[in-house]
């Protein structure tokens, strides 16, 4: 009966994501031009998080893509990375590999299918091994990795083109020097994971694990807490909750940033849409040998897969703001979904980081009066950009310097994203042509700081928000 009510689930999914994409195609962009398979999640959030997978489920062969296991990005690098696994002997299958350079760093990523080649069973021992031996390999290539990203992936209930999506259940993530700190202390796989941030367990492995007892002694970092998507009625209780309901109606005035002051040399940089394995440590290599602090809007739900990258923005000194939970656009939802959206991601930042975020950027820079209500209640300021890089679009990195920096003035907030590795290429080219122009890249919490927050009737920042001069985003 599982396996049926599943395969119902996935055929209904596919059928919304095909509906709606065809209800779209000629009317202009989808809801979000990096997850088109979203667009079904407007209708029914949580049918792309259907509980309760059966095992059966959870083994369905992934394939790695056209292009092989290879990601292609730096194809020489990454036949030398995959060379190296090889010889590790992982008890599961190496899906894909990345290897991405950043002027003076080189970072990789590693996706497993869950589930040993022999019999498909999931073993947190193995999880654990596969792990170790695989970060082991990895930093001793040839390739002077100065950080890796592994993680395991289960199939998702729903395609993202003609591929099955991937939903990770473990996930680690390491510099060099941290990892070679923790193999120094350890004599196990357990106790190497012990002593790195944030490795998470997802309750789906706990739960179909066959040696349960490994559990009980997971890494003294491990996060293991369940999806908040698992639970999304719950929100959406406390969002429809007559105090909750009551503060929402109460916000008479919205407050919203969309350029600093401009008396003072300085930009913000802002950054969406992570963490991203393999882009977002590049970045943060990057800003942090030029001595630059940047604003990073995070997803919510990327959080939750990739603990260990959020942590590590935070402990790099960045700030943290709230991009949503699934990244789905605020004009489209009612404000109890609008409310849960951004509770959610307030609510991982805060457990993963300790640290209380204060702007949000609704995705795609869209939203809605009663939307922006539900955003004051929860003490937000609305944050958009007066500088579109389009780096979304994957132009050159040249094209993604001269949108950021072509008329560049004091007070400007500079939009990037942290998805594609020709952002990398262009962050550096950005940064050096904003000091030689006489400014000084910043975070939005600086800027703002010293001056640009406006407050006005919602139904007046929508009007400006949804109007002309911001752009796709």
């Amino acid at each position: 009966m599982r396996r049926k009510s599943m395969t119902r689930a996935i055929a209904c999914t596919i059928y919304l994501i095909l509906t709606v994409t065809c209800l779209h195609a000629d009317d202009g962009p989808p809801l979000s031009h990096l997850d088109p398979h979203l667009a079904a999640a407007t209708m029914s959030h949580m049918g792309a998080h259907p509980e309760g997978l059966p095992p059966a489920a959870l083994l369905v062969a992934l394939g790695n893509g056209v292009d092989g296991v290879l990601k292609g990005v730096q194809l020489a690098d990454e036949a030398r990375l995959i060379d190296a696994l090889t010889r590790a002997d992982l008890h599961q299958q190496i899906l894909r590999v990345g290897v991405g350079r950043s002027p003076r760093a080189r970072a990789a990523l590693i996706k497993i299918q869950a589930g040993d080649r022999a019999g498909g069973s999931f073993s947190i021992a193995h999880t654990n091994e596969d792990a170790a031996r695989g970060l082991a390999a990895a930093f001793a290539s040839p390739l002077q990795l100065s950080h890796v990203d592994l993680w395991t992936v289960v199939p998702g209930a729903t395609m993202v083109g003609d591929q099955q999506e991937n939903l990770p259940i473990f996930s680690v993530s390491t510099s060099r020097w941290a990892f070679e700190e923790a193999d120094a202390r350890a004599e196990t796989p357990s106790e190497l994971l012990n002593h790195l941030s944030g490795v998470r367990y997802s309750p789906i492995l706990l739960e179909y694990a066959t040696d349960a007892e490994a559990a009980a002694n997971l890494p003294r970092s491990a996060v293991t807490q369940p999806a908040l998507a698992d639970d999304w009625a719950s929100l959406l209780d406390e969002a429809n909750s007559f105090r909750t309901k009551s503060l929402i109606a109460s916000q008479t005035s919205v407050s919203a940033i969309f350029t600093g002051n401009r008396d003072r040399p300085e930009v913000a940089l802002t950054i969406d849409d992570g963490p991203h394995p393999m882009v977002t440590p590049l970045m943060l290599d990057i800003l942090a040998r030029e001595g630059v602090k940047a604003t990073f809007f995070v997803v919510g739900q990327k959080c939750e897969q990739y603990p260990g990258l959020v942590r590590m923005i935070a402990r790099a000194g960045h700030e943290l703001a709230n991009h949503a939970y699934s990244n789905r656009r605020l004009s489209v939802l009612p404000a109890d979904e609008a409310w849960a959206e951004v509770a959610a991601c307030q609510q991982i930042v805060e457990r993963l980081t300790g640290q209380q975020m204060r702007y949000y950027r609704p995705p795609g820079g869209r939203c809605s009066p009663h939307g922006l209500r539900a955003v004051a209640s929860l003490g937000y300021t609305v944050a958009l950009w007066s500088r579109n890089t389009g780096d979304w679009r994957k132009p050159a990195p040249e094209v993604i310097c001269h949108n950021a920096t072509a008329g560049l003035m004091a007070g400007d907030i500079i939009l990037m994203h942290q998805g594609e590795m020709c952002s990398v290429r262009a962050l550096p080219q950005i940064i050096e042509r904003t000091r030689a122009i006489g400014l000084e890249p910043v975070t939005l919490a600086q800027m703002g700081s010293n001056g640009g927050t406006v407050s006005d009737l919602p139904e007046q920042v929508c009007s400006i928000v949804n109007g002309e001069m911001l752009g796709e985003e």
